[in-house]
């Protein structure tokens, strides 16, 4: 099992401050955030040089590609253009995962999320995206980690995995995050039972919140707790 440094946890760091925590706290990877990746290209930085600085650490995963589920025909194409950046990047950096989202990342931006659309229809069409991306992520050896945010209305463990069935891809698979998975009321019972193709990833952290209470954005409280301080008692999984 590798263990890596997740970029969102250093929230506001650049990309080199993340590798130098990463590396004097003895992580063996790093998951780099792509926001971040970005502006370090845009400043000016090659792909070479941060190969050289990430010597002897590996690139577990960079994130994130949001809302899969868009539909409208220019959001669509932007959708298709984010996934080939990114997972272009990806391959030039020797990663082979790359996280995708449902939606929406923020509750103010353009794309609201269809939450009025029937869940298995949503489910249909989010299929028929992803399969359309998946073959992008083939052309770059990459594999695709699904995180459903507890906030869209496609988020609850067993909808994702009718959503990956429903896909058909093999190379996508989810990510079992403890704060959305607790959110969404997932226990560890329900997760111990999944095959393990579903699983490319794990992400560690903790809720202040009960089991089963949906946080409205990323921004909540109840994700502002130090991984074993909150109620979800990660000792035992996700059980209370």
């Amino acid at each position: 099992m590798t263990i890596a440094l997740n970029g969102t946890a250093t929230m506001y760091c650049n990309l080199l401050t993340d590798i130098q925590i990463a590396r004097e706290t003895g992580y063996e990877a790093i998951e780099i955030i792509g926001a971040k990746l970005y502006r370090y290209l845009d400043e000016g930085f090659t792909i070479s040089e941060l190969k050289r600085r990430l010597e002897g650490l590996s690139v577990a995963a960079i994130g994130f590609i949001p809302d899969i589920e868009r539909r409208e025909p220019e959001e669509y194409k932007a959708l298709l253009e984010e996934t080939e950046k990114m997972c272009s990047l990806a391959e030039k950096l020797n990663c082979r995962m790359v996280q995708i989202l449902t939606g929406p990342l923020y509750k103010d931006g353009s794309y609201k999320g269809h939450p009025g659309m029937p869940i298995k229809e949503l489910i249909k069409l989010t299929a028929k995206n992803l399969k359309a991306l998946a073959d992008i992520a083939k052309s770059h050896d990459v594999t695709f980690y699904l995180e459903p945010l507890n906030w869209a209305h496609l988020s609850s463990l067993e909808d994702t995995i009718e959503l990956i069935e429903e896909a058909g891809q093999d190379n996508v698979g989810m990510v079992i995050d403890f704060w959305h998975m607790w959110c969404t009321g997932a226990t560890a019972e329900k997760i111990a039972k999944l095959d393990k193709k579903y699983i490319k990833g794990v992400h560690f952290c903790d809720s202040s919140e009960p089991n089963g209470v949906r946080s409205p954005d990323h921004t909540q409280p109840s994700r502002q707790v130090w991984t074993g301080g909150g109620l979800s008692h990660l000792r035992n999984g996700l059980m209370p």
